[in-house]
């Protein structure tokens, strides 16, 4: 008999709180890479980053994303596409994740090896600690 258990509104289903792949990395390394990012280090031009974070529109003239707050996606990144605060997202199988602000000047990384959660919710509560009017993920906000 499998007990389940409620914490802050979800439910928690203890046959999904197993460990996952993690990162093979450390923040420090993260954030050198995210820094060489947006200071133009890693590519030839520094404003084509702003192309590949672009949403990009399907062929019926909508976004989608990956569900939840990633509700578009660009060339390769998850995007958080909203009038304010707009957000690119990098999530891993192991969990590990880290989204940047680009407007914000902000980037939060996290680590973590849990199956069951979501990170990219987990980092917009923490990001909220530094951009209190994040908002939701209206566009026409």
């Amino acid at each position: 008999m499998l007990n389940f258990c409620y914490s802050t509104g979800f439910r928690v289903d203890p046959s999904k709180m197993i460990t996952d792949a993690g990162a093979f990395t450390t923040a420090e390394e993260m954030a050198k890479w995210i820094i060489g990012l947006q200071s133009g280090k890693l590519l030839k031009k520094n404003e084509d980053i702003g192309v590949t974070w672009e949403p990009v529109k399907l062929n019926n003239g909508t976004y989608d994303g990956f569900g939840g707050i990633l509700n578009a996606y660009a060339l390769g990144w998850p995007v958080i596409m909203r009038k304010n605060h707009p957000a690119v997202a990098s999530i891993g199988g192991g969990r590990a994740a880290f989204i940047i602000y680009p407007k914000d000047n902000l980037t939060v990384i996290l680590f973590s090896n849990l199956t069951s959660i979501t990170p990219e919710e987990i980092i917009e509560k923490i990001a909220q600690f530094y951009i209190p009017d994040i908002g939701n993920t209206s566009f026409s906000d």
